[in-house]
Protein backbone atom coordinates (compact mmCIF):
# COMPACT_ATOMS: atom_id res chain seq x y z
CA UNK A 1 0.00 0.00 0.00
CA UNK A 2 1.09 3.34 -0.87
CA UNK A 3 2.10 6.22 1.99
CA UNK A 4 0.92 9.41 2.08
CA UNK A 5 2.16 11.45 5.49
CA UNK A 6 1.13 14.85 6.41
CA UNK A 7 3.61 17.20 8.14
CA UNK A 8 1.37 19.47 10.15
CA UNK A 9 1.56 22.13 12.56
CA UNK A 10 -0.56 25.19 12.70
CA UNK A 11 2.25 27.66 13.71
CA UNK A 12 5.06 29.03 12.02
CA UNK A 13 8.61 28.57 13.01
CA UNK A 14 7.70 24.67 14.55
CA UNK A 15 9.85 23.06 11.82
CA UNK A 16 7.25 22.05 9.74
CA UNK A 17 9.65 22.13 6.78
CA UNK A 18 12.64 20.09 8.19
CA UNK A 19 9.87 17.32 9.30
CA UNK A 20 8.68 17.39 5.55
CA UNK A 21 12.27 17.60 4.18
CA UNK A 22 13.55 14.90 6.30
CA UNK A 23 10.60 12.57 5.11
CA UNK A 24 11.46 13.03 1.59
CA UNK A 25 15.10 11.78 1.91
CA UNK A 26 13.93 9.29 3.92
CA UNK A 27 12.06 7.77 1.11
CA UNK A 28 14.68 8.44 -1.26
CA UNK A 29 16.74 6.01 1.02
CA UNK A 30 14.24 3.51 1.43
CA UNK A 31 12.74 3.61 -2.25
CA UNK A 32 15.01 5.37 -4.25
CA UNK A 33 11.86 8.17 -5.18
CA UNK A 34 9.26 9.90 -3.20
CA UNK A 35 6.65 12.80 -4.14
CA UNK A 36 5.98 15.81 -2.59
CA UNK A 37 3.14 17.99 -2.47
CA UNK A 38 4.69 21.85 -1.44
CA UNK A 39 1.35 23.20 0.30
CA UNK A 40 3.17 26.33 1.06
CA UNK A 41 3.50 28.77 -1.55
CA UNK A 42 4.15 31.53 0.30
CA UNK A 43 7.67 29.67 1.34
CA UNK A 44 8.03 26.79 -0.38
CA UNK A 45 11.19 25.83 1.34
CA UNK A 46 10.84 21.89 0.59
CA UNK A 47 9.96 22.18 -2.61
CA UNK A 48 13.24 24.52 -3.47
CA UNK A 49 15.30 22.40 -1.72
CA UNK A 50 14.07 19.19 -3.68
CA UNK A 51 13.90 21.57 -7.19
CA UNK A 52 16.46 19.90 -9.14
CA UNK A 53 16.03 16.14 -7.90
CA UNK A 54 14.56 13.88 -10.58
CA UNK A 55 13.54 11.37 -8.68
CA UNK A 56 11.09 13.61 -6.70
CA UNK A 57 8.16 14.33 -8.20
CA UNK A 58 6.75 17.98 -6.94
CA UNK A 59 3.56 19.58 -7.77
CA UNK A 60 3.16 23.13 -5.77
CA UNK A 61 -0.65 22.92 -4.16
CA UNK A 62 -1.85 26.33 -2.33
CA UNK A 63 -3.60 24.38 0.69
CA UNK A 64 -4.06 27.57 2.61
CA UNK A 65 -6.88 28.93 0.97
CA UNK A 66 -9.26 31.33 3.17
CA UNK A 67 -12.42 30.69 2.04
CA UNK A 68 -12.04 28.00 -0.37
CA UNK A 69 -11.10 25.18 1.18
CA UNK A 70 -13.10 22.71 -1.16
CA UNK A 71 -10.80 24.03 -3.84
CA UNK A 72 -7.38 23.56 -2.12
CA UNK A 73 -8.92 19.94 -1.45
CA UNK A 74 -9.79 19.27 -4.86
CA UNK A 75 -6.86 20.62 -6.26
CA UNK A 76 -5.09 17.59 -3.92
CA UNK A 77 -6.86 14.83 -4.50
CA UNK A 78 -7.14 15.46 -8.63
CA UNK A 79 -2.75 15.49 -8.84
CA UNK A 80 -2.80 12.28 -6.34
CA UNK A 81 -5.63 10.47 -8.32
CA UNK A 82 -3.99 11.49 -12.05
CA UNK A 83 -0.58 12.68 -11.79
CA UNK A 84 1.50 10.97 -8.98
CA UNK A 85 3.06 8.04 -9.87
CA UNK A 86 2.11 4.63 -8.84
CA UNK A 87 5.71 3.30 -8.37
CA UNK A 88 6.16 6.21 -5.86
CA UNK A 89 4.96 4.82 -2.19
CA UNK A 90 5.50 7.56 0.07
CA UNK A 91 4.22 11.05 -0.75
CA UNK A 92 4.53 13.67 1.58
CA UNK A 93 2.65 16.07 1.64
CA UNK A 94 4.18 19.57 3.88
CA UNK A 95 1.12 22.06 4.45
CA UNK A 96 1.35 25.81 5.22
CA UNK A 97 1.22 27.46 9.00
CA UNK A 98 -2.60 27.89 9.99
CA UNK A 99 -3.74 24.78 7.13
CA UNK A 100 -6.01 23.40 10.21
CA UNK A 101 -8.39 26.68 9.36
CA UNK A 102 -8.71 25.57 5.64
CA UNK A 103 -8.71 21.58 6.24
CA UNK A 104 -10.09 20.43 9.32
CA UNK A 105 -13.54 21.23 7.79
CA UNK A 106 -13.36 19.11 5.25
CA UNK A 107 -10.97 16.25 6.79
CA UNK A 108 -14.36 14.00 6.76
CA UNK A 109 -13.74 14.40 2.91
CA UNK A 110 -9.70 14.65 3.04
CA UNK A 111 -9.47 10.80 4.39
CA UNK A 112 -12.07 9.01 2.33
CA UNK A 113 -10.09 10.59 -0.61
CA UNK A 114 -6.59 9.42 0.23
CA UNK A 115 -7.90 5.78 1.29
CA UNK A 116 -9.77 5.24 -1.78
CA UNK A 117 -7.14 6.11 -3.95
CA UNK A 118 -5.34 3.26 -2.30
CA UNK A 119 -3.47 5.74 0.67
CA UNK A 120 -2.34 4.88 4.12
CA UNK A 121 -2.87 7.84 6.04
CA UNK A 122 -0.31 9.14 8.26
CA UNK A 123 0.41 12.46 9.92
CA UNK A 124 3.27 14.62 11.75
CA UNK A 125 2.47 17.14 14.00
CA UNK A 126 5.15 19.62 14.95
CA UNK A 127 4.45 21.03 18.20
CA UNK A 128 4.76 24.85 19.03
CA UNK A 129 5.67 25.83 23.07
CA UNK A 130 2.56 28.31 24.11
CA UNK A 131 -0.72 27.69 24.94
CA UNK A 132 -2.24 28.39 21.53
CA UNK A 133 0.00 25.35 19.92
CA UNK A 134 -1.40 23.45 22.71
CA UNK A 135 -4.88 24.46 21.74
CA UNK A 136 -4.79 23.74 18.31
CA UNK A 137 -3.20 20.58 18.36
CA UNK A 138 -6.03 19.68 21.03
CA UNK A 139 -8.36 20.87 18.20
CA UNK A 140 -7.10 19.29 15.40
CA UNK A 141 -7.28 15.78 18.14
CA UNK A 142 -10.26 16.44 18.96
CA UNK A 143 -12.60 17.30 15.16
CA UNK A 144 -9.59 18.58 13.10
CA UNK A 145 -7.09 16.27 10.65
CA UNK A 146 -5.78 14.19 13.36
CA UNK A 147 -9.14 12.80 14.62
CA UNK A 148 -9.63 10.98 11.70
CA UNK A 149 -6.36 9.30 11.49
CA UNK A 150 -5.63 6.18 13.58
CA UNK A 151 -3.76 6.51 16.99
CA UNK A 152 -0.61 4.77 15.34
CA UNK A 153 -0.38 6.82 12.36
CA UNK A 154 -0.12 10.38 13.89
CA UNK A 155 3.20 11.59 15.51
CA UNK A 156 3.41 14.09 17.51
CA UNK A 157 6.98 15.89 17.47
CA UNK A 158 8.74 18.01 20.29
CA UNK A 159 11.13 19.97 17.95
CA UNK A 160 14.23 19.95 20.65
CA UNK A 161 15.57 23.39 18.67
CA UNK A 162 12.79 25.25 20.24
CA UNK A 163 13.47 23.78 24.35
CA UNK A 164 13.33 20.80 26.48
CA UNK A 165 10.15 18.55 26.16
CA UNK A 166 9.11 20.35 30.03
CA UNK A 167 9.06 23.86 28.13
CA UNK A 168 6.20 22.73 26.24
CA UNK A 169 2.98 23.49 27.67
CA UNK A 170 0.51 20.74 26.03
CA UNK A 171 3.12 17.85 27.89
CA UNK A 172 2.74 19.39 31.11
CA UNK A 173 -1.28 19.61 30.83
CA UNK A 174 -3.22 16.52 31.98
CA UNK A 175 -4.90 16.54 28.97
CA UNK A 176 -1.98 15.70 26.69
CA UNK A 177 -2.87 12.23 28.71
CA UNK A 178 -6.61 12.42 27.00
CA UNK A 179 -5.27 11.07 23.58
CA UNK A 180 -3.51 8.67 21.74
CA UNK A 181 -0.72 9.04 19.82
CA UNK A 182 2.55 8.34 19.14
CA UNK A 183 5.42 10.63 19.78
CA UNK A 184 8.85 11.92 19.03
CA UNK A 185 11.66 14.33 19.65
CA UNK A 186 13.23 15.75 16.59
CA UNK A 187 16.73 16.40 17.41
CA UNK A 188 18.57 19.16 17.38
CA UNK A 189 21.36 19.93 14.58
CA UNK A 190 24.45 21.82 16.34
CA UNK A 191 26.65 23.60 16.41
CA UNK A 192 25.06 26.70 14.94
CA UNK A 193 27.42 27.13 12.10
CA UNK A 194 26.99 23.22 10.54
CA UNK A 195 23.42 24.09 10.97
CA UNK A 196 23.56 27.04 8.84
CA UNK A 197 25.65 25.34 6.14
CA UNK A 198 23.37 22.36 5.73
CA UNK A 199 19.80 23.94 5.93
CA UNK A 200 21.14 26.31 3.74
CA UNK A 201 22.62 24.07 1.18
CA UNK A 202 19.99 22.61 -1.65
CA UNK A 203 19.21 18.86 -2.15
CA UNK A 204 18.57 16.05 -0.17
CA UNK A 205 20.54 15.71 3.45
CA UNK A 206 22.15 12.47 2.75
CA UNK A 207 23.74 13.34 -0.15
CA UNK A 208 25.23 16.43 1.07
CA UNK A 209 28.52 15.44 1.63
CA UNK A 210 29.26 13.98 -1.90
CA UNK A 211 28.06 17.55 -3.27
CA UNK A 212 30.22 19.20 -0.93
CA UNK A 213 28.44 22.52 -0.40
CA UNK A 214 30.75 25.60 0.28
CA UNK A 215 31.87 25.33 4.31
CA UNK A 216 31.15 21.48 4.60
CA UNK A 217 33.82 19.21 5.49
CA UNK A 218 34.60 16.23 7.17
CA UNK A 219 33.07 17.38 10.54
CA UNK A 220 30.11 18.67 9.06
CA UNK A 221 29.92 15.31 7.26
CA UNK A 222 29.61 13.16 10.39
CA UNK A 223 27.62 15.74 12.22
CA UNK A 224 24.90 15.47 9.87
CA UNK A 225 25.69 11.84 9.65
CA UNK A 226 24.62 11.47 13.04
CA UNK A 227 21.50 13.67 12.74
CA UNK A 228 20.45 12.07 10.05
CA UNK A 229 20.32 8.96 11.87
CA UNK A 230 18.70 9.86 14.84
CA UNK A 231 16.08 11.84 13.11
CA UNK A 232 15.13 8.66 10.81
CA UNK A 233 14.96 6.79 13.64
CA UNK A 234 12.37 9.69 15.71
CA UNK A 235 10.41 9.57 12.17
CA UNK A 236 10.07 6.15 11.21
CA UNK A 237 6.74 5.47 13.05
CA UNK A 238 4.96 7.07 9.99
CA UNK A 239 6.61 4.40 7.87
CA UNK A 240 5.19 1.66 6.85
CA UNK A 241 5.98 -1.64 9.25
CA UNK A 242 5.16 -4.29 7.38
CA UNK A 243 8.23 -3.37 4.87
CA UNK A 244 10.65 -2.16 7.53
CA UNK A 245 10.01 -3.23 10.99
CA UNK A 246 13.35 -1.98 11.89
CA UNK A 247 14.49 1.71 11.53
CA UNK A 248 16.33 2.63 9.19
CA UNK A 249 20.55 2.71 9.82
CA UNK A 250 22.00 5.32 7.86
CA UNK A 251 25.09 3.18 6.03
CA UNK A 252 28.85 4.12 6.35
CA UNK A 253 28.86 5.23 2.65
CA UNK A 254 26.54 7.77 3.42
CA UNK A 255 29.50 9.96 4.44
CA UNK A 256 30.51 9.52 0.82
CA UNK A 257 26.84 10.99 -0.58
CA UNK A 258 25.59 7.47 -1.61
CA UNK A 259 22.00 6.78 -1.76
CA UNK A 260 20.55 3.20 -1.65
CA UNK A 261 17.29 1.70 -2.35
CA UNK A 262 15.89 -0.23 0.72
CA UNK A 263 14.32 -2.75 -1.80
Amino acid sequence: MKTIIFSHGDKGGVGKSVVAALLVDMALQRFSRASLIEGDAKTPDVFARYQDDPQVVKKMISLNLAGDAATAVGGLAEWLENENPDDHLVTIVNLPANAGETLDGLVDLIIPVCTDLGYDVAACYSLGKGAEASLSLQQSMDSGLLSKIDESRRLIIIPEFAGTRDSFIYTNKAVAEKYLYEKTVLPKLAPVPTADVIFSSPGAFSTMAKRKPEGFGVFQAHTLKRWLKDCFAALDPVFPEPLFPEPPALHDDMVDGERGPYE
